[in-house]
């Protein structure tokens, strides 16, 4: 039984310009790791070798705001005000409750 496929946007070079930095960058170390993890199952003969967990890197405060497009920032701040709260939030745009409140609470907008 093969993996199902994954499609991609036929356009994929003028599909990245729309991405966020961070998006972006993610990405990017996705990619590079599949492409060690391949290139290291062709060397060994075994193209089924489970991949390495990301490396993980210390995240601060800031980055971990900054992780947030502004436009769902401005969703969340929109759907507070409308009366929805910080709990249901959390589970709609998939992000932690304190990720919420720290949007919430910030009045800087870009």
């Amino acid at each position: 039984m093969s993996s199902p496929s994954i499609g991609l946007p036929s356009d994929i070079a003028n599909s990245l310009q729309y991405l966020e930095d961070t998006d972006l960058h993610r990405l990017q170390a996705a990619v590079e790791a599949e492409i060690a993890r391949r290139k290291q199952g062709t060397s060994t003969g075994k193209a089924n070798k489970a991949p390495a967990p990301p490396a993980s890197r210390p995240v601060s405060k800031a980055a971990e705001f900054a992780e947030i497009p502004e436009g769902k920032a401005n969703l969340i701040r929109a759907s507070f005000d409308a009366g929805v709260k910080p709990p249901t939030i959390a589970r709609t745009f998939g992000i932690s409750l304190s990720l919420v409140n720290r949007t919430i609470g910030s009045s800087t907008k870009k």
